[in-house]
C-alpha cells in the first residue's frame, strides 16, 4: 500500500513554466515570466532559436539575411520596445521610386505608391480596396466569431466575394496576388469571414500592402532572429533546449508534464507558443477540448517561397523604380526591395504563396531561378538576369513551421472554434502569433500574444503563492 500511495503522489515540477517553441513569442514569453522571477525552461523542435524568424548572419554574401519573418510595421509597440530595450537598432525598409504593377502583360509604374487612375480597371480596383476595409471594419478584430453576420461570411470564401462583387478580371487576379501573398493560400480556400477578421487586425489592406510604410515599415540590423537569441542570452542559453520536440502533454490540477520521446520535464503552466497546426502535432492526455481540437485539426498553414537574389547594385534604385513590384501574370509574385544600409551587396526578396506557390513548386529549381529572374529582367533590364547569390526558401519543408507565412482558416472555422485561439485549458495556455488580438501573421502579433500568456500565467503564479502564504 505504501508503494503505490508513493507511486501515485505527483512528482514536483521541475520550473513554473514550461514554453514549447523558441521563436518569437516563447522567447517574449521567457523573458516576461522571467523578469518577474519566474523560473522558466524553453523547449524548442529545431535545432536553432528563431521560428518563423530565421537569420543567417554568415551564410549569405552581402550581409545577414532573413529566411523567414522580417517586418516591423510603424504601429508595431510591443516588438519595437522589445527589441530597442536587447539593443537592437531598425532602418526604414521603404525605398525612393516607382512602384510596379504587372497586369495583363503590362508593365506599369506607380509613382507615389499610385496606379495611373486613368487605367481602365484603377477605379475599380480602388473602390473594391475600400469595400474590403469596410467589411472588415464590420466584422472586427476582437471576436470576429460574434461579429453580426459572421455566420454568413464564414460560409463564404474570398473567391465567392471576388466573383460576386468585381467585374474586372484584372481587378480579381490583383485580390487573388494579394490573398496568396498575405496568407499563403487562395482566395478559394479562405473564409471570407476570416480574411476580413486579418484585414481588421492589421489595420486595413492599405497598411497590409505598404511597401514603404505600414506592415512593412521598417527592419532590424542584423536580422529577426536576433529579437529571441538576444532574450536566450539575456535569461540563460542553458534556458534554452534545443532538438526537444514535444509529442505528448498530460496535464491536471496540479500541472503539466511534457514527453520527448523517453524524456520528460513538469512544469506548473505552460505556453504552446505554436501555430494551431504545428500544436496539432502532440498528444493530450486528457484530450483538449473540441474546440481547440478541432481548430488545431482545420486550420492549415500557408504555403510559401521566399526567393532572394542579391546584386552588386540597387540598379533598380538608380532607374528611378523602388524595387517593389506585384506580378500577377508571370510568377504571382509580391517583391520588395530588400537591402539595408551595412550590406555590401543589394537585394530583392520575392514572396510567392497560395496557389502561386503550387504552380511555382511543380518546376524544378533551375526553372523557378530562371523564370524569377526571367520576370525580374521584365520589370527592371537585363541587368536583373545576373545576380551574385540566389536563394529560395521553401516553408512547407521545414518540418516544425509546417509552412508560412500564418495560419489561414477555411469556412467553417473561425465563427465556431476561433475564440479557441486564445482559451487557456487549464494549465495549458496558448501563444503564438495566431493567438493575438492584432498583428496575427506578424512578429508583432508574437509578442504581444507571449507577453499576454505570460502576464495570465504571472497572475495565477502570485495568487497561488498568496494562497500557500495566507495557509
Amino acid at each position: 500500500t505504501h508503494l503505490n500511495t508513493y507511486e501515485s503522489v505527483t512528482p514536483d515540477p521541475d520550473v513554473d513554466v514550461i514554453i514549447i517553441g523558441a521563436g518569437i513569442s516563447g522567447s517574449a514569453a521567457a523573458k516576461a515570466l522571467h523578469d518577474q522571477g519566474a523560473s522558466v525552461l524553453v523547449v524548442e523542435a529545431n535545432d536553432r532559436i528563431g521560428g518563423r524568424t530565421w537569420t543567417e548572419q554568415e551564410g549569405a554574401p552581402g550581409g545577414p539575411i532573413d529566411y523567414g519573418g522580417m517586418f516591423i510595421g510603424e504601429t508595431h509597440t510591443h516588438l519595437i520596445e522589445l527589441g530597442t530595450s536587447l539593443g537592437l537598432e531598425m532602418t526604414p525598409s521603404g525605398k525612393p521610386g516607382d512602384d510596379t504593377y504587372i497586369v495583363a502583360g503590362n508593365v506599369l509604374r506607380a509613382p507615389d505608391d499610385q496606379l495611373d487612375p486613368n487605367l481602365p480597371f484603377v477605379p475599380e480596383f480602388l473602390s473594391s480596396l475600400k469595400a474590403l476595409d469596410e467589411l472588415a471594419d464590420s466584422v472586427g478584430w476582437d471576436q470576429p466569431w460574434a461579429s453580426p453576420n459572421a455566420a454568413a461570411l464564414d460560409s463564404k470564401t474570398v473567391a465567392t466575394w471576388l466573383a460576386e462583387t468585381i467585374e474586372s478580371e484584372e481587378v480579381r487576379r490583383l485580390h487573388t496576388v494579394i490573398v496568396n501573398t498575405l496568407l499563403g493560400a487562395d482566395p478559394y480556400e479562405v473564409s471570407l469571414l476570416y480574411w476580413a477578421y486579418y484585414v481588421s487586425e492589421c489595420e486595413g489592406i492599405q497598411s497590409l500592402m505598404g511597401t514603404r510604410d505600414g506592415a512593412q515599415w521598417a527592419w532590424w540590423f542584423g536580422g529577426a532572429a536576433q529579437v529571441s537569441w538576444r532574450i536566450a542570452d539575456a535569461i540563460g542559453r542553458d534556458k534554452f533546449l534545443l532538438e526537444w520536440p514535444v509529442d505528448r502533454i498530460e496535464h491536471d490540477e496540479s500541472g503539466v508534464t511534457l514527453f520527448s520521446g523517453q524524456r520528460s520535464l513538469r512544469a506548473r503552466h505552460i505556453v504552446i507558443a505554436m501555430s494551431p497546426l504545428a500544436a496539432n502535432q502532440i498528444r493530450f492526455e486528457p484530450a483538449l477540448p473540441t474546440s481547440r481540437a478541432q481548430l488545431q485539426a482545420r486550420a492549415p498553414m500557408g504555403r510559401y517561397y521566399k526567393v532572394q537574389a542579391r546584386y552588386p547594385s540597387s540598379f533598380w534604385v538608380e532607374q528611378g523604380y523602388s524595387g517593389a513590384l506585384l506580378d500577377t501574370e508571370d510568377v504571382g509574385v509580391f517583391l520588395l526591395d530588400g537591402t539595408k544600409p551595412t550590406d555590401t551587396l543589394a537585394t530583392l526578396i520575392g514572396f510567392i504563396g497560395g496557389s502561386n506557390y503550387d504552380r511555382w513548386a511543380a518546376h524544378t529549381p533551375q526553372e523557378r531561378e530562371r523564370a524569377f529572374l526571367d520576370l525580374l529582367v521584365k520589370a527592371f533590364g537585363p541587368q536583373a538576369a545576373d545576380p551574385s547569390y540566389f536563394h529560395e526558401t521553401d516553408w512547407t519543408q521545414q518540418e516544425w513551421a509546417k509552412g508560412g507565412p500564418v495560419t489561414y482558416m477555411p469556412p467553417g472555422v473561425l465563427a465556431n472554434f476561433g475564440a479557441a485561439l486564445r482559451d487557456p485549458v487549464g494549465k495549458v495556455h496558448f501563444a503564438g502569433t495566431e493567438a493575438s488580438f492584432q498583428w496575427s501573421g506578424y512578429m508583432e502579433g508574437g509578442v504581444r500574444a507571449g507577453q499576454k500568456a505570460a502576464a495570465a500565467i504571472a497572475e495565477e503564479l502570485e495568487r497561488t503563492a498568496n494562497k500557500g502564504a495566507l495557509v
